[in-house]
């Protein structure tokens, strides 16, 4: 209750000055109330003055005193004097001495008359407070005694616990480290087991990928320089090539690389520097052929920064590319579709990838900022322009360009702009998917399980790959101690287990593998075969434009002579005895389709190839002999040769005998010549030199190729017949008796959308034989000849036709070489889904370079001309006749020998043609119609009249049918000569010899048509100049 008066009064003072005291001391005749305070001041501090309660005097040296604040607040409140408290009284209850009425007067008497009031309170406060504060100090006394005792005891105490204490934190610090050495101890288990695992874990991808070492990688950072270049060079440059001119061009490169003293690896180039087995793998999944130029066209489309054309004859990389872009939504399109551009750009906007087909040796110049990525920033995004159209640039777009042209020529405005890469098919590569496709038809079962193991082993590989590639990640990027890093143990752990489980599956897969593809294995000398002979009609385009023919076409043939080789009803054959039926009919059935397509001059020019090539793939004879046999040169002649041994030897045969000498099999030639020359005479003089043995032990040393060989150099006019029995012998008398034409058989092998082409040549005109068969299967035809302005007509007649299941024919293909692009296009368009079945295309064109390589390829192309040689001229005859032509006649045997002899006469004619001057001094033209109408008159003839009215028949026939084309006289009395050996009474007559040497009769008695064809091949394949009454000279 006193202390906050208190407090108040000292925070007063606290506030009061010096000088407001002195102020007041100043006073001469201080206000009442200031003196009533002065009084009580004196008061309070025992002053007095001279008179009774005169305390001015006093109070002003009070006042006076500059310690009077100081004593203020350091007055003894305690022990105020009761004298002094009864004087004080008077003035505390004086109800003028109170702060709020002095406050008027002056600060300084405010403050004091508080402080006055707030002593006089305290004083009787602590009156009453006083027996309380002295029990206090009593029991404070006792309570010090006790905390003396209390200290004391506490001393002992923090002594025993400061003891207890320091005995706790030993054993804290005790059982921390027993703690820490058991974190330690388990820590080392933990990593000990770590290590175990690592260890573990690392020893079981030594055997998986990490194969290389050290000094391996130490080498090949070294060598990184030179292997670069080497790999980049391929990629740059050898796209376009072949393998043997890449293997060239890298060794060359390589010897370079070695005198400037770079170093390098050895074989370094695309393959072995980028190769990545994983992609690769994938790649040959997706079709990619397995062999090395493949591989190596994959790496460089891979990591070439220019989009890629592909030279792709066959279609292997258009297959592949399908295949491994297919989940991405490729496009694929053709720069002649009506909506190529805005496919294209839909592609480009959303990053699907395009596949442009049959891109021509020209490229389309709204395709050149795709080529050379001409992108530009607009609004914040990627743009590029095509046409007159700017189209945002997705990141993931790629273009791919295919030709089919085999042997195109890029002008460097192209060549620059993208990578050229060389994707014809090479022989291993077409033998492995061959061999795939006979497992597949002659063993489905196999190569299906082989199929499935190729793709999971792939999965595999590709898993552990990554695996792999995973803890090298996690190796490479662990700081500090690798034993502490959890996450890369248990991946290395869990990595062991799928490692040493797919390492089980692989290799009972590869075991699997290894027994399949020991059965294939037996099935490979077929696709061998098939590999071996697909080169050979593909070379054929060197010795005619028209003679081209597609992968597809060709695998097509050989599915269907596996199927047609089996016979029903026969057990299974052994697999080895099999693949030899196989060889057998499909080289057979290659033939026949191929010749349907060449003309009579090449025919036996194929046969002669693809003996050759057997040939020299059985080690028979060799690349250099063959070489001299088609040119004449053996090598290089150097120094001086010697002189031909004799007059009669011709220079030029001379000179090849020494260019002979060259090859290792020829070099004794010259000298064995030079010792037998009078026997060699012989040969050379003889009208058939290779009936005679060769002299001085030659018989002997040659073989029968090396002999064609020697004949060259002698007799090269006697050449032709010894390659044909080459090829009897090697292959068979079937290879070189060509299949007559049936225009049946090839309109059964086409469909609605593979065109049907007749290659001409001089007099053919397929339009006849044409017209009558569309009159035998009921469809109407319709005939257009091409030309300036026919275009747009034939367009329309092959739309209707498509539609109402008619046939189109379009003539003389040749004379529209501006067309042919657009025809190959609306060919190109042609589906089975919209095409009639019924519909046919037809076309007739010479030999043209202009003509689409595409429809070439995927047609059916026949060439009408007459057979080579007298036997296959009238075999042909007899193919075409059916029997009921001799049935319908009232004399059936007359008719059967005179028509005997019309063919004959027809095949005679024709063939006299090859004697050039000597055969007719103009050359003539004769065609089947003209046989045809001669024929239809010999049949009319005999049904007519009673005996045979042969003036009538030679009249016809030698001066209307005939001889209508006939324009010299002397031919025209020739071709009437020849008539009449034919056209006579003694040829009824069995014992009837059309020639001298009595080979060429008539089969006697009343034979079938099956009997005489059968006499007609009894023939000689290739007829003496006799049987055209000519000298045997005829024939140099």
């Amino acid at each position: 209750e006193a202390l906050p008066a208190l407090d108040e009064a000292v925070k007063v003072l606290q506030n009061l000055k010096a000088s407001d005291v002195s102020e007041v001391a100043k006073y001469s005749n201080p206000p009442a109330l200031a003196k009533l305070v002065i009084e009580a001041l004196c008061v309070m501090f025992g002053e007095a003055g001279k008179k009774v309660d005169d305390y001015w005097v006093p109070g002003k040296k009070l006042l006076g005193d500059k310690d009077l604040i100081d004593k203020m607040f350091n007055y003894d409140k305690d022990h105020i004097p009761d004298k002094v408290i009864k004087k004080i009284e008077t003035y505390v209850q004086n109800e003028s001495f109170r702060p709020e009425k002095i406050e008027s007067v002056s600060k300084a008497c405010t403050a004091m008359c508080q402080w006055t009031l707030a002593m006089h309170k305290y004083h009787y406060v602590a009156l009453e407070v006083e027996p309380k504060r002295i029990a206090l100090a009593q029991a404070m006394s006792e309570l010090k005694v006790v905390e003396e005792k209390v200290g004391g005891l506490e001393a002992q105490l923090k002594e025993v616990t400061d003891r207890l204490e320091k005995l706790e934190s030993e054993f804290d610090g005790a059982i921390k480290k027993k703690e820490e050495l058991a974190n330690k101890a388990e820590e080392c288990n933990v990593k000990l087991d770590r290590a175990d695992r690592l260890l573990g874990g690392l020893s079981g991808e030594k055997g998986g990928g990490v194969s290389f070492t050290v000094e391996e990688l130490k080498g090949s950072l070294v060598n990184v320089i030179g292997d670069v270049i080497m790999a980049a060079g391929g990629i740059a440059y050898l796209g376009a090539f072949t393998a043997f001119y890449r293997e060239d061009q890298e060794s060359f490169w390589a010897t370079k690389l070695s005198e400037y003293g770079i170093p390098f690896t050895e074989g370094a180039g695309v393959r072995k520097t980028l190769s990545d087995p994983v992609k690769i793998r994938g790649w040959t999944i997706d079709g990619l052929p397995t062999d090395a130029l493949s591989v190596e066209n994959a790496i460089i489309l891979s990591k070439a920064r220019r989009w890629a054309l592909m030279i792709d004859p066959q279609g292997q990389a258009n297959k592949w590319i399908r295949n491994m872009e297919k989940e991405k939504q490729l496009g694929v399109f053709k720069l002649s579709q009506s909506d190529f551009i805005r496919n294209l750009e839909t592609c480009v906007q959303y990053g699907r990838p395009v596949l442009i087909e049959n891109v021509g040796e020209t490229i389309d110049s709204i395709l050149e900022p795709l080529l050379t990525k001409a992108t530009y920033k607009s609004g914040g995004s990627l743009v590029i322009n095509i046409g007159d159209s700017a189209v945002e640039y997705h990141e993931d777009f790629k273009l791919f360009l295919t030709s089919k042209l085999p042997n195109p020529h890029y002008a460097p405005e192209v060549s620059t702009k993208v990578v050229l890469i060389n994707f014809t098919i090479t022989p291993l590569g077409l033998q492995d998917q061959l061999l795939g496709i006979t497992v597949e038809v002659e063993r489905s079962d196999l190569e299906q399980e082989r199929q499935r193991l190729v793709i999971q082993n792939a999965g595999f590989k590709k898993q552990l790959a990554q695996i792999e590639d995973k803890i090298l990640k996690m190796l490479s990027e662990a700081g500090g101690d690798i034993l502490e890093d959890e996450e890369l143990i248990n991946t290395l752990s869990a990595s062991k287990v799928t490692s040493n489980e797919i390492g089980v599956a692989l290799e009972a897969a590869e075991k699997t593998e290894a027994v399949i593809e020991e059965t294939r294995m037996k099935y490979t000398p077929y696709p061998e075969r098939g590999s071996l002979l697909f080169f050979c009609i593909a070379e054929m385009r060197n010795i005619e434009p028209m003679y081209q023919y597609s992968l597809d076409w060709f695998i097509n043939l050989y599915i269907a002579s596996m199927k047609g080789s089996v016979k029903e009803g026969e057990p299974a054959p052994e697999v080895e005895e099999r693949v030899g039926i196989l060889i057998d009919h499909f080289s057979f059935s290659l033939y026949v389709n191929v010749c349907r397509s060449l003309f009579e001059k090449d025919k036996l020019l194929y046969s002669f190839l693809v003996c050759t090539r057997l040939m020299i793939a059985s080690d028979k004879i060799s690349a250099d002999e063959l070489r001299f046999l088609l040119s004449g040169v053996g090598g290089v002649l150097s120094g001086k040769q010697p002189d031909k041994p004799g007059e009669w030897v011709p220079d030029r045969s001379w000179t090849e005998i020494l260019q002979a000498s060259q090859l290792n099999a020829f070099k004794t030639l010259p000298s064995v010549f030079t010792v037998g020359l009078a026997e060699w005479q012989k040969v050379y003089d003889s009208t058939d030199p290779a009936s005679l043995p060769m002299p001085g032990g030659a018989h002997e040393m040659y073989n029968a190729f090396q002999k064609i060989c020697i004949l060259r150099c002698l007799r090269p006019d006697k050449v032709v017949p010894v390659v044909q029995q080459l090829v009897i012998d090697e292959m068979g008398q079937r290879f070189v008796e060509p299949p007559p034409f049936d225009l049946k058989l090839s309109y059964a092998d086409s469909t609605p959308i593979s065109p049907l082409i007749f290659v001409l040549s001089p007099g053919a005109d397929p339009n006849s034989a044409l017209i009558q068969f569309a009159d035998t299967e009921g469809i109407k035809l319709e005939s257009l000849s091409l030309g300036q302005g026919q275009g747009p007509i034939a367009q329309r007649m092959i739309d209707d036709a498509i539609d109402r299941g008619t046939w189109v024919v379009l003539q003389n293909c040749h004379l529209a070489p501006s067309w042919m692009p657009s025809l190959e296009a609306k060919v190109e368009g042609f589906s089975l889904e919209r095409a009639h079945p019924q519909f046919r295309l037809w076309l007739t064109s010479y030999p043209s370079d202009k003509f689409p390589v595409s429809i070439l390829q995927n047609g059916v192309k026949m060439t009408l001309q007459p057979p080579k040689g007298i036997r296959a001229n009238m075999l042909n005859t007899y193919f075409t006749l059916e029997e009921s032509y001799f049935m319908s006649c009232k004399k059936p045997q007359e008719l059967k020998r005179l028509h005997f002899g019309l063919a004959f006469f027809h095949a005679l004619l024709q063939e006299r043609r090859k004697f050039g001057p000597l055969g007719f001094n103009i050359p003539y033209e004769f065609t089947d119609s003209d046989l045809k109408i001669c024929q239809t008159q010999l049949q009319m003839f005999l049904n007519e009249f009673e005996s045979v009215p042969w003036e009538a028949l030679r009249y016809t026939a030698g001066e209307t049918n005939y001889g209508g084309r006939v324009t010299d006289s002397h031919d025209r009395r020739t071709t009437a000569m020849i008539l009449h050996v034919f056209y006579n009474s003694e040829t009824l007559k069995d014992s009837y010899s059309f020639s001298e040497s009595g080979k060429y009769t008539a089969p006697a008695g009343n034979p079938s048509l099956e009997e005489t064809r059968t006499h007609l091949r009894g023939f000689p394949l290739l007829e003496e100049p006799e049987v055209f009454g000519l000298h045997e000279n005829a024939n140099i």
